[in-house]
Protein backbone atom coordinates (compact mmCIF):
# COMPACT_ATOMS: atom_id res chain seq x y z
CA UNK A 1 0.00 0.00 0.00
CA UNK A 2 1.39 3.40 -0.82
CA UNK A 3 2.32 5.99 1.75
CA UNK A 4 -0.24 7.68 0.04
CA UNK A 5 -3.20 5.56 0.09
CA UNK A 6 -2.57 4.73 3.87
CA UNK A 7 -2.89 8.66 4.99
CA UNK A 8 -5.48 9.22 2.44
CA UNK A 9 -7.75 6.40 2.87
CA UNK A 10 -8.61 7.00 6.85
CA UNK A 11 -8.99 10.43 5.97
CA UNK A 12 -11.78 10.20 3.16
CA UNK A 13 -13.86 7.25 4.02
CA UNK A 14 -17.20 7.41 4.54
CA UNK A 15 -18.64 6.89 8.07
CA UNK A 16 -17.09 10.10 9.79
CA UNK A 17 -19.19 13.19 10.55
CA UNK A 18 -16.07 15.19 9.42
CA UNK A 19 -16.36 13.91 5.81
CA UNK A 20 -18.59 13.55 2.74
CA UNK A 21 -17.67 11.06 0.41
CA UNK A 22 -19.90 11.41 -2.35
CA UNK A 23 -18.05 9.33 -4.59
CA UNK A 24 -18.87 6.26 -2.69
CA UNK A 25 -21.88 7.01 -2.08
CA UNK A 26 -22.78 7.44 -5.68
CA UNK A 27 -21.20 4.47 -6.80
CA UNK A 28 -22.38 2.06 -4.50
CA UNK A 29 -26.25 3.57 -5.66
CA UNK A 30 -25.34 3.09 -9.00
CA UNK A 31 -24.09 -0.81 -9.09
CA UNK A 32 -26.70 -1.25 -7.11
CA UNK A 33 -29.49 -0.04 -9.95
CA UNK A 34 -31.33 2.49 -6.88
CA UNK A 35 -33.68 4.74 -8.05
CA UNK A 36 -32.41 8.19 -8.42
CA UNK A 37 -28.59 7.24 -6.80
CA UNK A 38 -27.60 11.16 -8.07
CA UNK A 39 -26.98 13.62 -6.05
CA UNK A 40 -26.26 16.58 -7.46
CA UNK A 41 -27.07 17.54 -11.28
CA UNK A 42 -23.98 17.83 -12.50
CA UNK A 43 -22.40 14.54 -13.59
CA UNK A 44 -19.16 15.02 -12.68
CA UNK A 45 -19.87 16.31 -9.02
CA UNK A 46 -20.15 12.94 -7.98
CA UNK A 47 -16.66 11.69 -8.22
CA UNK A 48 -15.65 14.39 -5.24
CA UNK A 49 -15.41 14.31 -1.57
CA UNK A 50 -16.12 16.85 1.13
CA UNK A 51 -14.11 17.61 4.11
CA UNK A 52 -14.94 19.94 7.03
CA UNK A 53 -11.29 21.20 7.97
CA UNK A 54 -9.77 24.12 10.43
CA UNK A 55 -8.55 27.04 8.45
CA UNK A 56 -5.11 28.22 9.10
CA UNK A 57 -4.49 29.54 12.76
CA UNK A 58 -8.49 30.03 12.93
CA UNK A 59 -8.24 32.91 10.82
CA UNK A 60 -12.07 34.15 9.99
CA UNK A 61 -13.47 33.76 6.48
CA UNK A 62 -14.16 36.68 4.54
CA UNK A 63 -18.02 36.48 5.48
CA UNK A 64 -17.25 36.38 9.07
CA UNK A 65 -17.84 33.16 9.99
CA UNK A 66 -16.22 30.59 11.62
CA UNK A 67 -12.58 29.07 11.12
CA UNK A 68 -14.25 26.13 9.72
CA UNK A 69 -14.08 25.71 6.20
CA UNK A 70 -15.64 22.79 3.47
CA UNK A 71 -12.94 21.77 1.41
CA UNK A 72 -13.58 20.43 -2.13
CA UNK A 73 -11.56 17.15 -3.16
CA UNK A 74 -11.38 15.86 -6.39
CA UNK A 75 -9.20 13.25 -7.08
CA UNK A 76 -7.18 12.01 -10.21
CA UNK A 77 -8.60 8.32 -10.48
CA UNK A 78 -12.37 8.55 -9.25
CA UNK A 79 -11.86 4.53 -9.45
CA UNK A 80 -9.19 4.85 -6.77
CA UNK A 81 -9.52 7.75 -4.58
CA UNK A 82 -6.62 6.93 -2.31
CA UNK A 83 -4.39 7.95 -5.49
CA UNK A 84 -4.07 11.71 -4.74
CA UNK A 85 -6.43 14.40 -6.33
CA UNK A 86 -6.86 18.28 -6.10
CA UNK A 87 -8.77 20.49 -3.48
CA UNK A 88 -10.38 23.86 -2.97
CA UNK A 89 -12.01 25.46 -0.43
CA UNK A 90 -16.12 26.65 -0.99
CA UNK A 91 -15.20 29.92 0.16
CA UNK A 92 -11.80 30.31 -2.13
CA UNK A 93 -12.91 33.33 -4.29
CA UNK A 94 -11.31 31.15 -7.36
CA UNK A 95 -13.60 28.20 -6.93
CA UNK A 96 -15.55 28.47 -10.37
CA UNK A 97 -12.34 29.11 -11.95
CA UNK A 98 -10.71 26.09 -10.59
CA UNK A 99 -14.26 23.86 -11.24
CA UNK A 100 -14.32 25.60 -14.85
CA UNK A 101 -10.42 23.82 -14.83
CA UNK A 102 -11.62 20.63 -13.94
CA UNK A 103 -15.40 20.21 -15.09
CA UNK A 104 -15.63 22.51 -17.94
CA UNK A 105 -18.38 24.14 -16.59
CA UNK A 106 -18.80 26.62 -19.41
CA UNK A 107 -19.07 23.93 -21.89
CA UNK A 108 -22.09 23.79 -24.23
CA UNK A 109 -23.62 20.36 -22.79
CA UNK A 110 -24.13 21.85 -19.19
CA UNK A 111 -27.14 23.46 -18.18
CA UNK A 112 -27.29 26.48 -16.05
CA UNK A 113 -29.81 25.58 -13.79
CA UNK A 114 -28.02 22.36 -12.92
CA UNK A 115 -24.72 23.95 -12.03
CA UNK A 116 -26.87 26.88 -9.90
CA UNK A 117 -28.69 23.82 -8.12
CA UNK A 118 -25.66 21.90 -7.61
CA UNK A 119 -23.63 24.94 -6.22
CA UNK A 120 -26.45 25.62 -4.12
CA UNK A 121 -26.12 22.54 -2.65
CA UNK A 122 -22.66 23.44 -1.60
CA UNK A 123 -23.28 26.31 -0.08
CA UNK A 124 -26.11 24.80 2.38
CA UNK A 125 -23.71 22.28 3.46
CA UNK A 126 -20.76 25.48 3.63
CA UNK A 127 -22.81 26.86 6.14
CA UNK A 128 -22.99 23.75 8.54
CA UNK A 129 -20.03 23.18 10.82
CA UNK A 130 -20.21 19.03 10.04
CA UNK A 131 -21.28 16.69 7.27
CA UNK A 132 -23.92 14.69 9.89
CA UNK A 133 -26.22 12.85 7.88
CA UNK A 134 -29.03 14.36 9.72
CA UNK A 135 -28.31 17.90 9.71
CA UNK A 136 -27.67 17.78 5.81
CA UNK A 137 -30.46 15.92 5.34
CA UNK A 138 -32.37 18.56 7.61
CA UNK A 139 -30.69 21.45 6.01
CA UNK A 140 -31.60 20.62 2.06
CA UNK A 141 -34.60 19.40 3.27
CA UNK A 142 -35.73 22.99 4.54
CA UNK A 143 -34.29 24.81 1.21
CA UNK A 144 -36.56 22.13 -0.55
CA UNK A 145 -34.14 19.91 -1.87
CA UNK A 146 -34.62 16.21 -1.85
CA UNK A 147 -31.49 13.43 -2.44
CA UNK A 148 -31.86 10.01 -1.99
CA UNK A 149 -31.80 9.02 1.38
CA UNK A 150 -29.09 6.38 1.47
CA UNK A 151 -26.75 9.15 0.98
CA UNK A 152 -27.36 10.48 4.67
CA UNK A 153 -27.16 7.08 6.48
CA UNK A 154 -29.71 7.95 9.31
CA UNK A 155 -32.71 5.71 9.80
CA UNK A 156 -36.07 6.66 10.36
CA UNK A 157 -36.04 5.64 13.68
CA UNK A 158 -32.86 7.87 14.34
CA UNK A 159 -34.17 10.78 12.67
CA UNK A 160 -37.39 10.30 14.85
CA UNK A 161 -35.45 9.83 17.71
CA UNK A 162 -33.75 13.23 17.05
CA UNK A 163 -36.80 15.02 15.96
CA UNK A 164 -38.03 14.07 19.26
CA UNK A 165 -35.82 15.07 21.51
CA UNK A 166 -35.07 18.34 20.20
CA UNK A 167 -38.81 19.31 19.52
CA UNK A 168 -39.33 18.09 23.17
CA UNK A 169 -36.37 20.53 24.40
CA UNK A 170 -37.88 23.41 22.82
CA UNK A 171 -41.82 23.05 24.04
CA UNK A 172 -40.94 24.22 27.80
CA UNK A 173 -39.56 27.24 26.42
CA UNK A 174 -42.38 27.76 24.30
CA UNK A 175 -44.68 27.23 26.29
CA UNK A 176 -43.31 29.52 28.75
CA UNK A 177 -43.08 32.95 25.89
CA UNK A 178 -46.92 31.91 25.09
CA UNK A 179 -48.08 31.45 28.90
CA UNK A 180 -49.13 34.96 29.01
CA UNK A 181 -50.71 35.68 25.43
CA UNK A 182 -53.99 33.57 25.19
CA UNK A 183 -53.64 33.77 21.86
CA UNK A 184 -50.60 31.76 21.42
CA UNK A 185 -51.37 29.28 24.07
CA UNK A 186 -52.96 27.00 21.21
CA UNK A 187 -50.15 27.26 18.84
CA UNK A 188 -47.29 26.07 20.90
CA UNK A 189 -46.88 23.08 18.23
CA UNK A 190 -46.84 25.12 15.08
CA UNK A 191 -44.30 27.71 16.42
CA UNK A 192 -42.21 24.77 17.61
CA UNK A 193 -42.32 23.92 13.61
CA UNK A 194 -41.20 27.37 13.31
CA UNK A 195 -38.47 27.07 15.30
CA UNK A 196 -37.19 24.17 13.52
CA UNK A 197 -37.54 25.99 10.17
CA UNK A 198 -35.97 29.28 11.36
CA UNK A 199 -37.19 31.12 8.59
CA UNK A 200 -40.55 32.90 9.21
CA UNK A 201 -39.39 35.99 10.96
CA UNK A 202 -43.29 37.10 11.32
CA UNK A 203 -44.12 34.04 12.42
CA UNK A 204 -41.57 33.82 14.92
CA UNK A 205 -41.68 37.68 15.80
CA UNK A 206 -43.20 36.44 19.66
CA UNK A 207 -41.06 34.88 20.69
CA UNK A 208 -38.40 36.85 19.13
CA UNK A 209 -39.47 39.59 21.57
CA UNK A 210 -40.11 37.41 24.49
CA UNK A 211 -36.64 36.38 24.27
CA UNK A 212 -35.38 39.73 23.31
CA UNK A 213 -33.63 38.35 20.77
CA UNK A 214 -31.68 40.78 17.96
CA UNK A 215 -33.90 41.19 15.60
CA UNK A 216 -30.92 40.50 12.91
CA UNK A 217 -29.83 37.45 14.62
CA UNK A 218 -33.07 35.95 15.21
CA UNK A 219 -32.88 33.58 12.85
CA UNK A 220 -29.45 32.38 12.90
CA UNK A 221 -29.86 31.88 16.84
CA UNK A 222 -33.06 30.00 16.25
CA UNK A 223 -31.55 27.65 13.48
CA UNK A 224 -28.84 27.51 16.16
CA UNK A 225 -30.64 26.57 18.98
CA UNK A 226 -31.72 23.58 17.06
CA UNK A 227 -28.08 22.72 16.35
CA UNK A 228 -27.03 23.33 19.93
CA UNK A 229 -29.87 20.14 20.69
CA UNK A 230 -28.55 17.83 17.78
CA UNK A 231 -25.09 17.61 19.35
CA UNK A 232 -26.00 17.24 22.52
CA UNK A 233 -28.24 14.42 21.30
CA UNK A 234 -25.14 13.12 19.44
CA UNK A 235 -22.55 13.43 22.38
CA UNK A 236 -24.81 11.72 24.78
CA UNK A 237 -25.92 8.56 22.05
CA UNK A 238 -22.01 8.06 21.58
CA UNK A 239 -20.46 8.13 24.66
CA UNK A 240 -19.92 4.56 24.79
CA UNK A 241 -17.72 4.42 21.70
CA UNK A 242 -15.83 7.92 22.66
CA UNK A 243 -15.22 6.79 25.91
CA UNK A 244 -13.90 3.40 24.51
CA UNK A 245 -11.38 5.49 22.39
CA UNK A 246 -10.04 7.78 24.85
CA UNK A 247 -9.14 5.01 27.15
CA UNK A 248 -7.29 2.80 24.62
CA UNK A 249 -5.35 6.08 23.83
CA UNK A 250 -4.58 7.30 27.14
CA UNK A 251 -3.68 3.25 28.55
CA UNK A 252 -2.94 0.95 25.68
CA UNK A 253 -1.81 2.74 22.66
CA UNK A 254 1.20 1.01 23.00
CA UNK A 255 3.84 -1.02 20.42
CA UNK A 256 3.39 -4.80 20.74
CA UNK A 257 6.51 -5.75 20.11
CA UNK A 258 10.47 -4.47 21.15
CA UNK A 259 11.15 -0.95 20.26
CA UNK A 260 14.04 1.04 21.01
CA UNK A 261 13.99 3.86 23.73
CA UNK A 262 14.47 6.22 21.46
CA UNK A 263 11.23 4.90 19.82
CA UNK A 264 9.70 4.23 22.56
CA UNK A 265 9.70 7.98 23.18
CA UNK A 266 9.00 8.89 20.02
CA UNK A 267 5.57 6.88 20.19
CA UNK A 268 4.81 7.95 23.87
CA UNK A 269 5.50 12.19 22.65
CA UNK A 270 3.02 11.10 19.73
CA UNK A 271 0.61 9.68 22.72
CA UNK A 272 0.80 12.54 24.59
CA UNK A 273 0.05 15.26 22.15
CA UNK A 274 -3.07 13.03 20.67
CA UNK A 275 -4.46 12.92 24.67
CA UNK A 276 -3.91 16.31 24.95
CA UNK A 277 -5.68 17.43 21.55
CA UNK A 278 -8.38 14.99 22.49
CA UNK A 279 -9.13 15.69 26.05
CA UNK A 280 -9.10 19.62 25.06
CA UNK A 281 -11.98 19.02 22.28
CA UNK A 282 -13.64 16.97 24.79
CA UNK A 283 -13.48 19.13 27.38
CA UNK A 284 -14.82 21.80 25.35
CA UNK A 285 -18.06 20.00 24.20
CA UNK A 286 -18.65 18.76 27.84
CA UNK A 287 -18.42 22.21 29.19
CA UNK A 288 -21.40 23.21 26.53
CA UNK A 289 -23.37 20.50 27.17
CA UNK A 290 -23.10 20.92 30.47
CA UNK A 291 -23.51 24.80 30.70
CA UNK A 292 -26.37 24.27 28.30
CA UNK A 293 -28.02 21.83 30.64
CA UNK A 294 -27.71 23.50 33.88
CA UNK A 295 -29.32 26.70 32.23
CA UNK A 296 -31.93 25.14 30.61
CA UNK A 297 -32.87 23.44 33.85
CA UNK A 298 -32.66 26.33 35.93
CA UNK A 299 -34.64 28.27 33.19
CA UNK A 300 -37.60 26.23 34.03
CA UNK A 301 -37.10 25.95 37.52
CA UNK A 302 -36.47 29.24 38.64
CA UNK A 303 -37.51 32.49 37.98
CA UNK A 304 -33.85 34.23 37.67
CA UNK A 305 -32.19 31.61 35.68
CA UNK A 306 -34.00 33.05 32.54
CA UNK A 307 -31.76 35.72 31.83
CA UNK A 308 -28.62 33.40 32.11
CA UNK A 309 -30.80 30.85 29.69
CA UNK A 310 -31.86 33.47 26.81
CA UNK A 311 -27.85 34.59 26.88
CA UNK A 312 -26.62 31.58 26.46
CA UNK A 313 -28.77 31.08 23.27
CA UNK A 314 -28.04 34.56 22.05
CA UNK A 315 -24.45 33.52 22.13
CA UNK A 316 -25.54 30.30 20.15
CA UNK A 317 -24.37 30.32 16.76
CA UNK A 318 -20.99 30.64 17.93
CA UNK A 319 -21.15 27.59 20.59
CA UNK A 320 -22.92 25.48 17.72
CA UNK A 321 -20.00 26.09 15.60
CA UNK A 322 -17.44 25.16 18.24
CA UNK A 323 -19.27 22.08 19.58
CA UNK A 324 -19.74 20.96 16.08
CA UNK A 325 -15.96 21.51 15.07
CA UNK A 326 -14.65 19.80 18.25
CA UNK A 327 -17.40 16.45 18.56
CA UNK A 328 -16.67 16.23 14.59
CA UNK A 329 -12.58 15.87 15.35
CA UNK A 330 -13.27 13.44 17.85
CA UNK A 331 -16.14 11.39 15.60
CA UNK A 332 -13.64 11.36 12.79
CA UNK A 333 -10.65 10.17 15.11
CA UNK A 334 -12.67 7.72 16.89
CA UNK A 335 -13.59 6.45 13.09
CA UNK A 336 -10.03 6.42 12.30
CA UNK A 337 -8.89 4.48 15.16
CA UNK A 338 -11.57 1.80 14.40
CA UNK A 339 -10.86 1.29 11.12
CA UNK A 340 -6.70 1.23 11.55
CA UNK A 341 -6.82 -0.93 14.54
CA UNK A 342 -9.67 -3.16 14.87
CA UNK A 343 -7.60 -5.07 12.42
CA UNK A 344 -5.25 -6.23 14.78
CA UNK A 345 -6.05 -8.77 18.07
CA UNK A 346 -7.14 -6.46 21.18
CA UNK A 347 -5.94 -3.67 19.28
CA UNK A 348 -2.20 -4.25 19.77
CA UNK A 349 -0.47 -3.22 16.73
CA UNK A 350 2.97 -2.94 15.74
CA UNK A 351 5.17 0.22 16.01
CA UNK A 352 5.38 1.43 12.41
CA UNK A 353 1.45 0.80 12.13
CA UNK A 354 0.77 2.38 16.16
CA UNK A 355 3.36 5.43 14.73
CA UNK A 356 1.11 5.98 11.56
CA UNK A 357 -1.97 5.20 13.50
CA UNK A 358 -1.08 8.11 16.14
CA UNK A 359 0.01 10.56 13.58
CA UNK A 360 -3.14 10.59 11.59
CA UNK A 361 -4.84 11.21 15.10
CA UNK A 362 -2.91 13.97 15.85
CA UNK A 363 -3.99 15.19 12.51
CA UNK A 364 -7.36 15.05 13.04
CA UNK A 365 -7.82 16.12 16.35
CA UNK A 366 -5.18 19.33 15.48
CA UNK A 367 -5.59 20.48 12.14
CA UNK A 368 -5.08 24.62 12.90
CA UNK A 369 -1.43 23.87 11.57
CA UNK A 370 -2.60 22.83 8.33
CA UNK A 371 -1.80 25.30 5.16
CA UNK A 372 -4.59 27.27 3.60
CA UNK A 373 -4.16 26.89 -0.39
CA UNK A 374 -7.00 27.20 -2.92
CA UNK A 375 -5.54 24.13 -5.00
CA UNK A 376 -3.68 21.63 -3.03
CA UNK A 377 -2.05 18.39 -4.61
CA UNK A 378 -1.88 15.43 -2.02
CA UNK A 379 0.92 13.33 -3.93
Amino acid sequence: MAINDQYLRPMLEAGSSRVFNCNDRSRKLVKDAVRDPFFFKVPKMHGLVLIKEALLHGARREDGSPAIGTKLYFPYNEDDIYEGGRSVFLHDTRLLEILNELFGLQGATLAEMDLLHDMKILDILDRLPSLDGFLMRDALELEGITANENYFEVSGTEKAAIHEYIRRKFEPLVRAACEDDVSLVGRVSNLIDKIWEAKDRAALDPLIRAFRFPDDEALDIFAAWKGINFYSFEYYRAKQKREQFGMWLRDKAMSRNFVSKHDNNYIADLRRTAVERLREHWNAVEAVAREYESLYDRFLSDPNGVGEFLGFLRRSREIYWRMGDSLSKINHAAHCWDAISSAFYERRMPADRLIYLLDILQSVLGGSERVETAAVVWS
